[in-house]
């Protein structure tokens, strides 16, 4: 065996350690590239240097100079120019706003009332409502706990067994991940535009088409919906086979149903729409979603409203134009908004949402790019130690030995074992080091082809696909460690496994139908 790849063994072992440690996965990762990388470089300059295959040093006593562009790569992220990555906090602050304001809650009652005298249709409220908090907060985590308090209770009154409601309760939380606006496609997005831009200039096409967060909203509105239908299509048939008794209706009056339905429905689709429309970018349309949800968690009916309809206008007179001799209309408008967002914040600080949301907000942020550092510090190292080149011949010797004929072919090849890396992986991994650190191993070679070859947008919609579905399958799914900690005592631990296994089985169908269909995306 070369040295260099007993320094990779090495490197990969000291990483696997400091996860295992329990130590903070931000910091695990980037601390074990510079413990191995600055051990070696330690040794190098003591004249102990260490020759690869191709007779190089594999560390030269310079090497510690190889991990500088990390300085460069957090400006990237952070540098206040319209970056993708700005888009992240304003999201979760929308969400954390919702989360903290009761949205969950206020859903549930609203779809409740609409769906659940039908057989079954507390599941399907249940998914309809998993779907909504998706597109309103795209935090798993948040989606999962908080079905788990409103809704678990609620199918288990009427009938269904604890396999069959925790099943349903942890599947409909992970819709977070697919159903845009999704923190994980704004990274996804961000890796994938990246890899894919640097492999075809490096493939001699110097004019590669760009992806956005945009193209990856617009490509996952489909299947996302294929996966809230799935998902709620077997819910009403478990409840149906649990012979769940239909219930009464609450008592709720048409305008309190309106109430609870509306205002979120509005944000999501002027939030959404203004991107697929084109209107606004990915991060000034989550910087308006932070303020609607901030007027939102005001719970003023009339200020929810008349915010609402001024942003309705606004955003049709951007879409649609009007005349100059109108623009005193929309001064007034802007003012009028401008009005709801500090009486907002004024009620919301007066009943305390809005610091546990800041306070939410910081600390989740800080994870999400302390995270990001810290991958890039590790992928710096790995290519430090010469391990990128190492993996990608590792690839390319895997889609040989599979009869790969063709570049394309090999491309594919090359996807489907990301794929199932991927979906091992998301067994013990949060979906940021997934995406930082994994995903630049193998990208460059399905990248390689054309785009007309091989979409980079189709495959980012299945990373995010099978992520998603890696997040829920047992024994180490992230959503099943959510559930278990918020409902410790409902059944075991098998029952939830047989619980999610249906619902496994949907998410791996849409991914099957979106890998022989791609024009679904």
């Amino acid at each position: 065996m070369s040295p260099d790849v007993l320094v990779l063994i090495l490197f990969l072992t000291v990483t696997i350690g400091c996860l295992l440690s329990g130590f903070p996965v931000a910091f695990g990762l980037g601390g074990a590239g510079v413990l191995v990388v600055g051990g070696l470089t330690l040794l190098a300059g003591f004249g102990v240097e260490i020759e690869g295959g191709n007779g190089w040093p594999v560390i030269e006593a310079n090497s510690w100079r190889d991990l500088s562009p990390v300085a460069g790569d957090v400006y990237h992220f952070m540098a206040p120019s319209g970056q993708t990555l700005m888009a992240i906090p304003a999201f979760i602050l929308m969400g954390v706003l919702l989360h903290r304001a009761g949205l969950a809650e206020r859903l549930f009652a609203a779809v409740q009332a609409l769906v659940s005298s039908l057989p079954g249709g507390m599941g399907g409220a249940v998914v309809v409502v998993g779907g909504l908090l998706a597109a309103a907060t795209g935090v798993v985590g948040a989606s999962v706990v908080t079905l788990t308090a409103i809704a678990l209770p609620a199918l288990m009154a009427h009938g269904y067994t604890s396999r069959h409601a925790a099943g349903i309760v942890t599947a409909s939380g992970t819709l977070g991940q697919i159903i845009p606006p999704s923190i994980i496609l704004i990274l996804l997005a961000d890796q994938v535009g990246a890899q894919f831009q640097a492999a075809q200039i490096a493939a001699g096409n110097y004019a590669p088409l760009a992806v956005t967060s945009g193209d990856l909203f617009r490509a996952t509105l489909l299947p996302g919906l294929l996966v809230l239908t799935g998902f709620a299509a077997l819910a009403l048939v478990l409840g149906w086979n649990s012979k769940a008794p239909p219930s009464k209706p609450p008592a709720s009056p048409p305008l309190a149903v309106l109430n609870g339905l509306a205002p979120p429905l509005g944000l999501i689709v002027l939030v959404l729409g203004s991107i697929l429309a084109g209107i606004t970018d990915t991060t000034s349309a989550a910087s308006f979603g932070a303020m609607g949800g901030l007027i939102l968690a005001s719970r003023r009916p009339a200020l929810i409203w008349c915010s609402l309809l001024f942003a309705a206008l606004l955003f049709g007179w951007q879409a649609l134009g009007a005349p100059a001799a109108l623009k005193p209309v929309a001064l007034v408008l802007y003012l009028g908004g401008l009005a709801a967002i500090g009486w907002s914040t004024v009620e919301t600080f007066r009943s305390g949402v809005l610091q546990a949301a800041l306070a939410d907000l910081l600390r989740l942020s800080a994870m999400i790019f302390a995270i990001i550092i810290g991958a890039g510090l590790f992928a710096l190292s790995f290519k430090a130690v010469g391990g990128y080149e190492l993996m990608q011949q590792g690839f390319s010797l895997l889609t040989s030995a599979s009869g790969a004929s063709d570049p394309a072919q090999a491309a594919h090849l090359t996807l489907l074992y990301l794929l199932i890396i991927i979906f091992l992986l998301g067994f013990v991994l949060e979906f940021i080091e997934i995406i930082v650190v994994v995903l630049p191993l193998a990208l460059p070679v399905v990248f390689s082809v054309p785009a007309e070859v091989l979409d980079p947008v189709w495959a980012g919609v299945l990373i995010a696909l099978t992520l998603q579905t890696s997040f829920l399958t047992p024994p180490f799914g992230v959503a099943l460690f959510y559930f278990r900690g918020a409902a410790p005592d409902h059944g075991s631990s098998l029952q939830l496994y047989a619980g999610v296994l249906p619902f496994i089985g949907v998410q791996l169908l849409v991914i099957l139908l979106l890998w022989h269909f791609p024009a679904l995306i």
